[in-house]
């Protein structure tokens, strides 16, 4: 009896905080390239449920009129960064129909951040510079250097932490260096910078372990 009442109480807490999270969706003008700095797919689901500070990663795209010519219009990454609410919270772009309207956008890009009853939340933004060839796939990598910066839209609890081993001497004293680790958000870095640091029988025990799960 005990259990079922320890079910029953849990299944509502359940219900009741999925009721509360508000989710987060766009304009079809805008494609959302990574939220709290993780990369998001295609159609993914956002959610957040409380008012802390968070921060999304927008393309933004549009067909104008150039003329007598129809033309293509895909911004660099935007950093847009605003604070949570438990509603529903939808990010609009204006429609960029003109050629004048997209050099105004390019300049200055603006957003309205509604929640479902109709409060408009304030954010700052930033454009999320790339580095070397293809600088927009390494999103996540870029993204962790801004919010480590003093940009205006950056997050400091989204920047990695920077990951450093000992590495032994032929003089058998140590010496500090840095590790390369790439991923798709800063667990995956994590565990990638663990792996180096163990021992080969603990990577294989390690590997052993990941198969089965």
């Amino acid at each position: 009896m005990k259990l079922a009442k320890i079910a029953l109480t849990l299944g509502a807490f359940l219900v009741s905080a999925s009721a509360l999270a508000g989710s987060i969706s766009s304009s079809s003008n805008i494609s959302v390239l990574a939220f709290d700095g993780h990369k998001v797919k295609k159609n993914a689901t956002l959610q957040i449920n409380d008012n802390a500070k968070h921060q999304v990663v927008v393309e933004v795209s549009s067909i104008y009129q150039s003329g007598s010519d129809s033309a293509y219009f895909e911004s660099s990454p935007i950093i847009v960064t605003f604070e949570g609410s438990q509603e529903d919270i939808k990010i609009l772009a204006p429609e960029l129909r003109q050629s004048s309207a997209v050099e105004k956008f390019k300049q200055s890009p603006t957003f309205t951040l509604q929640t479902a009853s109709g409060k408009t939340l304030d954010y700052q933004w930033d454009y999320l510079k790339g580095e070397g060839f293809m600088p927009n796939a390494n999103i996540v990598d870029n993204l962790s250097r801004y919010n480590a910066s003093e940009g205006k839209a950056a997050v400091k609890t989204l920047a990695a932490m920077p990951m450093v081993m000992t590495i032994p001497t032929s003089a058998g004293k140590a010496t500090k260096g840095k590790v390369m680790v790439q991923g798709e958000n800063i667990a995956e870095q994590q565990l990638q910078y663990w792996f180096q640091q163990a021992d080969k029988e603990t990577q294989k025990r390690f590997l052993d372990w990941a198969k089965k799960q």
